[in-house]
């Protein structure tokens, strides 16, 4: 009785300083470290559908409104912004042309490589160019694959070398995040696929991805998920996929992303879309014309993020990073996004849907973790994604 009665008061004493003391104090304080923390919270919480409660039951509205108040800011200052794209320029392909050297035509087309270890590897592997540089395929995107040793120039580690089809693939890792970035060489195979049955029931993305034949997919838009039970048949937002405008746009503070007739990614609210071949819509932009549009976390949290954009010289990035995986990866920022992409270049940008729609599929399965709650390694039923074909 006596160990029980001590344990009854250890209990509540816990309790009484957590009420009194602790709980106040991370409610209140300006100490930096609980500050980012309580915000970032608050954010992740507010930023989902049916796990707002997460922040509302504990946390007083005062306190949560002024969090908030950074996205409803963010999103007003990015209200007009809009791609401008002027003249063609030089493209990844262009610039590989005007190589002599078939190593050369690789590293001018792959320039985000590190020539140095590039070299190594093939030193050490040089069955993997047996049948020449234009045609190395090197996959090591699964765990357990072991590393290719080759990196970027930004340092991040090359997973997949894909020369016919024009893709590299890399790990991002950042202090809370572990993610895939996909660079695509030729923009004119990236478009939007959709599920067999749009409005109806949703697909997962590899299935989307085998309805186009495509080598690399990501999830796009958002979707009408009443009560967290939605079937992921229908889109959220404007979709136009082939020239189709299956879907016109919500407006507000979202924006349209997509392809024009020139291969450029464009973002905005475009009064007339008949200059995109394939878009979908969703928030909030990242870069548009090279400038940063985010900062710090922006109202948006730390969530399992998907986001798309382009360099000047047409290649398209397609990101997503794992999250809400205590050990792998937490989630990252809409500003980490941003930052990733800036490094590599990206002159445009967009944030899509993130959460547990969050995934990569690449060469027939799946690349990335996503956090569904019935631990589906192919993610949620989704409306749509964003494709590459497969080369002739």
């Amino acid at each position: 009785m006596g160990r029980i009665r001590k344990a009854g008061i250890g209990l509540l004493t816990a309790i009484i300083f957590f009420v009194t003391v602790a709980y106040p104090f991370c409610l209140y304080t300006d100490n930096g470290f609980v500050s980012k923390w309580r915000t970032l919270y608050i954010e992740t919480a507010m930023s989902t559908l049916s796990h707002q409660w997460l922040a509302t039951a504990f946390i007083p509205q005062e306190i949560i409104d002024e969090v908030m108040q950074s996205r409803y800011q963010s999103q007003a200052e990015q209200a007009d912004k809009e791609s401008q794209w002027e003249g063609g320029g030089e493209t990844a392909a262009d610039r590989a042309a005007e190589a002599n050297e078939p190593l050369e035509k690789f590293l001018a087309l792959f320039d985000e490589i590190d020539r140095e270890s590039f070299e190594k590897f093939v030193q050490k592997h040089p069955e993997s160019v047996a049948k020449g540089y234009d045609r190395i395929d090197i996959d090591y995107c699964d765990a357990g694959d072991g590393k290719t040793g080759i990196v970027t120039a930004e340092g991040d580690r090359v997973l997949a070398v894909n020369a016919k089809e024009g893709i590299l693939i890399v790990e991002v890792e950042g202090e809370n995040y572990n993610g895939r970035l996909a660079f695509v060489k030729d923009a004119s195979r990236v478009g939007v696929g959709t599920c067999k049955a749009l409005f109806g029931h949703g697909q997962f993305v590899r299935d989307i991805a085998a309805r186009y034949d495509a080598v690399l997919a990501m999830n796009a838009s958002g979707f009408e998920d009443p009560g967290g039970n939605g079937n992921g048949g229908t889109p959220y937002g404007f979709v136009k996929s082939e020239g189709q405008k299956l879907r016109s746009a919500e407006g507000g503070d979202y924006k349209i992303i997509g392809f024009d007739g020139e291969n450029h990614l464009r973002i905005g609210k475009f009064k007339d879309t008949s200059v995109l071949r394939d878009a979908v819509e969703f928030t909030p932009a990242l870069i548009i014309d090279g400038e940063r549009l985010v900062k710090d976390s922006a109202g948006w949290g730390l969530q399992p993020r998907s986001a798309i954009g382009q360099k000047a010289d047409q290649t398209v990035m397609m990101l997503v990073v794992d999250g809400r995986q205590a050990g792998h990866s937490l989630g990252c920022t809409v500003n980490e996004c941003a930052e990733i992409f800036e490094r590599y270049g990206a002159v445009q940008a967009s944030n899509l849907d993130g959460g547990s729609s969050s995934v990569m599929y690449y060469n027939g399965r799946e690349i990335t973790r996503p956090t569904t709650a019935s631990k589906n390694e192919e993610g949620r039923y989704l409306p749509d994604a964003f494709i590459v074909r497969a080369a002739d």
